[in-house]
């Protein structure tokens, strides 16, 4: 059975002169595709976040563009399961579009959904969306050969039985189906199908990247060493698709899937897409030691945000030894009652000055994350996390909004507390383009107004990259990422406009 996964182009709103250096291809779909081929199937692959899209949307409507190359691929291959991948809120207008128009020319074809977004709001999409005809909830590999398995046998009344699965009975009524055990075994799982991607249209510019080895970059991968994440932030949505316990990977399977990459692939540029890359020391200092055995001679970059209690002088030494160049710190807060109490990092200041001193210490990159606006935001709280990025000094701080995404205990305080800002309606969360990355905010304070809000916005974009360092490929990396729509100082960065479905 052929089945067709889609990944939409992500629209950063960057200005049409700067040059896009974040092209890599979606290892979910490639997980997806792998899992299918494992079972016989035929996965095709269209993963719009490439440079080619990029050029389009900077020539026309990207939505438009996108839609001729599904529906020509359709035409041509003819699959009978269509899976549309939302790792993003603010991607799901996109994919919405993109179901509406491949059930408009063809309306036998089913069409799954999943990712953060859809698992979060499969009720109301299903409700609401006519074209999504089901729901993986979670992690998506096993539930998709099951479904499958449903449609190549014509055996629709067995959808009752896969788990973790969403899915409009015969009578319209929206079902959700027990939660599924995930995926214990990693390493049970086929690796990634590298294969079916054309490295050349995910190039990238090597100027854009902070590049010490000097290496010849054409491509970046992402990887993850794990799954999950044991910790329990207010804010944070991810366990709903991967859990709360943390598993990993053997370190020979990930190097293996590192080398195939290196030698067959000629790519030697990765970010380690981890919740928790260095949660694991010993794990972690064995996978660095892999890479140096087997001589791999590539340059590796933790964006997610790490674990910072794990960050001694030695691991991030043999992290850096191994080939890392940028780490970003999860921090969230400069205040230790709303970092510790309020968010549950369990995380204290001394550690975090030590994090980002080991990693200046080895010429690592050091960026933070921060978020304003919670409940329990006041001036004196953002005032902490102002003065804390001024004597961090990392060189790219991130202060995001806070949003209330389903599941999490920010969203219950905020329902049961009634904190959200009037333009805002909970009810409608699940069609609007949400960023966390946007300037726009969510939630009222219990003693802050949005004014104050707005001041402490611009007070903290101000230093994004006040502490950038002197190397030129990391200037103009900056120079690219300042020039975002993100980071502009204006009042209104993003169309929030309600979708109509």
């Amino acid at each position: 059975m052929k089945v067709l996964l889609i990944a939409p182009y992500i629209n950063l709103n960057v200005d049409k002169e700067i040059e896009r250096d974040i092209f890599y291809p979606s290892s979910a779909l490639l997980y997806l595709a792998s899992a299918i081929r494992a079972k016989n199937h035929s996965p095709l692959i269209l993963d719009f976040n490439n440079r080619l899209t990029h050029a389009a949307a900077l020539k026309e409507d990207h939505i438009e563009y996108c839609k001729k190359i599904i529906l020509k691929t359709i035409k041509e291959h003819k699959p009978e399961l269509v899976g549309l991948n939302v790792l993003f809120s603010g991607t799901f207008p996109d994919v919405l579009e993109f179901a509406k128009e491949i059930k408009k020319n063809f309306p036998k074809i089913k069409i799954a959904m999943g990712g953060i977004h859809p698992t979060s709001y499969y009720k109301e999409i299903l409700t609401h969306c006519s074209e999504i005809d089901y729901v993986a909830i979670g992690e998506g590999e096993l539930t998709l050969i099951k479904l499958i398995d449903c449609i190549e046998n014509k055996k629709i009344e067995d959808l009752k039985k896969i788990k973790a699965f969403a899915y409009r009975d015969e009578t319209g009524l929206v079902k959700y189906n027990t939660e599924r055990e995930f995926i214990e075994d990693l390493d049970s799982m086929p690796l990634p199908a590298w294969d079916l991607i054309d490295f050349k249209n995910f190039e990238m510019k090597l100027d854009t990247y902070y590049n010490p080895k000097n290496l010849s970059i054409k491509n970046k991968a992402a990887m993850f060493s794990s799954r999950a994440c044991p910790l329990a932030c207010n804010f944070c949505d991810m366990f709903l698709v991967m859990g709360k316990k943390h598993r990993k990977r053997s370190v020979k399977k990930i190097v293996d899937e590192l080398e195939i990459l290196v030698k067959d692939h000629g790519v030697n540029y990765f970010s380690f897409m981890d919740d928790q890359l260095t949660l694991n020391r010993g794990h972690t200092i064995d996978l660095c030691n892999e890479i140096l055995k087997r001589k791999l001679n590539i340059q590796f970059d933790a964006p997610n945000g790490v674990w910072i209690n794990s960050l001694r002088d030695d691991l991030v030494g043999k992290l850096a030894e191994a080939g890392l160049v940028m780490c970003n710190l999860a921090i969230e807060h400069g205040n230790d009652y709303i970092r510790n109490k309020i968010i549950g990092k369990n995380l204290e200041r001394d550690r975090i000055f030590a994090a980002a001193k080991y990693l200046k210490k080895y010429n690592v990159l050091s960026g933070g994350f921060f978020i304003m606006g919670f409940p329990e935001d006041t001036n004196e709280t953002l005032q902490d996390t102002y003065d804390m990025m001024l004597e961090l000094k990392l060189d790219k701080m991130a202060v995001n909004t806070a949003v209330p995404f389903p599941g999490t205990a920010l969203f219950k305080q905020v329902l049961k507390d009634k904190l959200l800002v009037n333009e805002w309606s909970l009810d409608e969360l699940w069609k609007t383009p949400i960023s966390y990355q946007q300037g726009d905010f969510i939630i009222k304070p219990y003693n802050m107004s949005l004014e104050d809000l707005t001041k402490w916005r611009k007070k903290f974009d101000k230093l994004r990259y006040q502490f950038w360092s002197t190397n030129p490929n990391q200037n103009r990396f900056k120079e690219i990422h300042a020039k975002s729509m993100f980071f502009k100082d204006k009042k209104r960065v993003f169309d929030k406009k309600i979708l109509t479905t």
